[in-house]
């Protein structure tokens, strides 16, 4: 009590001291406010690991049976689960596990990593399995963008506008959503094959030899090593229409293009979104816990004003999911809170000195 009425009698018998300390304190507020990250919830450890595997061609009960089984039974080993949730779709399982609260979340990712990698009976055309940490990251806004164009001239612009906004200092990751993976489809005319005498495997080992893009060897040179590369993969549906299936000594060849129909398409016509009743697609930006709202979308926002006035006609674009409109909207209510508490304070001091 002794040393709080002394500091409190020093400050009293110097205002100058007060004063400097006050402006002191202010000016440390001041230097900060540019660094302090504005956010809807405070931040809080991730605690959950995603495990992603990737089989072609089967349907959900076979991937619950194949992959989500067998994973389940390996996570047993596994100290530290709080709660398993397994999903299983067309192509693909997704497994996600929870950690207790108090757990060491790096030893949980590696054993995790451990007994899932350790798993030797996945089907031959499963893929490896994918884990990864869940919520290293947090959405911010996603831009949809419809236009009357085709599916995919949609998308080569969207992943253009992608590409663009990776660009700025600011925003650190942007996802493209609304399109399924992309895919060459040959549709094999039976008439034609029964033609020729082929089979199926005819055309597969055709595409196979004359579709490669693989490593040659090094040749030793005084100057350094030179990496040799041989390179003839395909990526257009001309390309594909000019492989040779059939030479014969006559001089006759049989391409590809003449006995079967190449489509440039989407795996699942299915996954798309729809934006206003038109195809669209969605760039999802997240950022980083280190990152700031708030300056992403105003960086964002201006972007996208500059990339408007070069856009194709009739090309438009919203703003969706904008999580900054929660932020700005409880800074403003902060403020507003703050400025009348000072003021009724200021009230009261003076109604209290006046007296």
């Amino acid at each position: 009590m002794n040393n709080k009425n002394s500091i409190l009698g020093f400050f009293a018998g110097h205002p100058t001291a007060s004063n400097l300390l006050m402006i002191t304190l202010i000016f440390l507020g001041l230097l900060i406010l540019k660094d302090i990250r504005r956010e809807t919830f405070p931040d809080f450890t991730p605690s959950e690991v995603e495990i992603l595997v990737v089989y072609p061609g089967a349907n959900a009960e076979e991937i619950e049976e194949a992959i989500c089984q067998r994973v389940e039974i390996a996570l047993e080993k596994v100290s530290d689960i709080l709660e398993v949730r397994s999903e299983a779709r067309e192509n693909q399982a997704r497994i996600v596990v929870e950690m207790v609260e108090d757990g060491s979340l790096q030893q949980f990712i590696d054993d995790i990593k451990t007994e899932v990698e350790a798993i030797d009976d996945f089907p031959d055309n499963a893929e490896k399995p994918v884990i990864r940490q869940l919520g290293r990251t947090n959405a911010v806004v996603s831009i949809a963008i419809t236009g009357p164009m085709s599916v995919q001239d949609l998308k080569v612009f969207s992943e253009s506008l992608k590409d663009r906004l990776l660009l700025l200092k600011e925003i650190s990751q942007v996802d493209l959503q609304g399109f399924s993976d992309h895919q060459i489809q040959i549709q094999i005319r039976a008439k034609k094959l029964m033609q020729f005498g082929l089979s199926i495997f005819n055309i597969t080992d055709a595409i196979k030899k004359q579709n490669i893009d693989l490593p040659a060897g090094t040749i030793e040179t005084p100057g350094g090593d030179i990496l040799i590369r041989f390179s003839d993969e395909r990526r257009k549906i001309r390309e594909y229409e000019n492989l040779l299936v059939v030479s014969q000594t006559t001089g006759e060849e049989v391409r590809l293009g003449d006995i079967a129909r190449i489509v440039d398409r989407f795996e699942l016509d299915e996954e798309k979104i729809l934006f206003n009743g038109q195809r669209a697609a969605l760039l999802s930006i997240k950022k980083q816990k280190r990152e700031d709202s708030l300056r992403i979308i105003h960086a964002v926002r201006q972007f996208m004003e500059d990339e408007s006035q070069a856009m194709p006609p009739n090309v438009k674009w919203a703003f969706t999911e904008n999580m900054t409109d929660i932020v700005q909207d409880r800074l403003t209510m902060l403020t507003k809170n703050g400025i009348q508490g000072l003021v009724l304070v200021f009230l009261t001091l003076w109604l209290f000195f006046s007296l």
